[in-house]
């Protein structure tokens, strides 16, 4: 049987790095900007984001952007800082949906069954699968922002040092899943998962969002997912 209890780890603290808002409308003003600013990142890229186009995409004056932010480089920053914040929320969100129905699932069957082992790869399929479709059709704006922020975290320290953060916070819940299902290598598992998830959503953002293959998806998953289960009953027997 699957061990219930699952460990919740603290928020990681993010620091934005333009001046700080000391009032509700301030602060509003702000988040505007960079709302916009993300927006620009969809449209055109890193690239695109200009003090003049950020302001004339919040409507707000040109005067505000660098009030708050003195220059480009931490306008960007606190854009990336905002998204960070944002997919760390999503993460946070999908782990006490995942994880809940899951143990009500699974926590009193008994994996020595074949046939509850396929009970166990279907339900990781449907909810796997199910992530992947709403981060490629739904929130498919995150998932681009998302691509650009890998490539500006390469070239940009401030950006790598909340890339880093991002990557150990989704790194630290797949490893805290695959000990609940008692893999014998949970973080060697968690690389290949993260590797697999990237790839398929690289692929469906090259796909019209109406046309992403979810069969296709959930086919690659349930192989991968096939082979951890068998992996784990393996090493159960061992």
């Amino acid at each position: 049987m699957l061990n219930e209890s699952v460990q919740s780890s603290a928020e990681p603290e993010l620091e934005y790095q333009g001046r700080k808002a000391s009032r509700a409308k301030s602060e509003h003003r702000r988040r505007l900007i960079l709302e916009a600013a993300l927006r620009i990142v969809i449209q055109e890229g890193v690239r695109g984001i200009r003090h003049r186009a950020v302001a004339k995409e919040a409507g707000v004056p040109l005067a505000a952007t660098t009030y708050y932010f003195k220059d480009i480089d931490e306008l960007i920053t606190d854009a990336f800082t905002l998204y960070t914040e944002k997919a760390l929320s999503v993460i946070d969100n999908f782990t006490q949906q995942f994880y809940q129905p899951f143990l009500q699932g699974m926590s009193s069957i008994d994996l020595s069954n074949t046939d509850n082992q396929q009970v166990m790869v279907d339900l990781l399929v449907e909810q796997l699968a199910e992530y992947v479709r709403v981060q490629s059709m739904v929130e498919r704006n995150m998932l681009i922002i998302e691509q650009a922020f890998r490539y500006e975290a390469i070239v940009n320290d401030r950006i790598r040092d909340l890339a880093c953060l991002h990557r150990e916070t989704l790194f630290g819940k797949v490893v805290e899943f695959l000990t609940v299902v008692k893999s014998p290598a949970p973080e060697q598992d968690a690389h290949l998962l993260l590797a697999l998830f990237h790839s398929l959503e690289y692929n469906a953002l090259l796909q019209p969002h109406d046309q992403v293959d979810m069969v296709a998806v959930a086919n690659i998953l349930r192989r991968f997912l096939t082979m951890l289960v068998a992996n784990i009953i393996a090493s159960q027997r061992a």
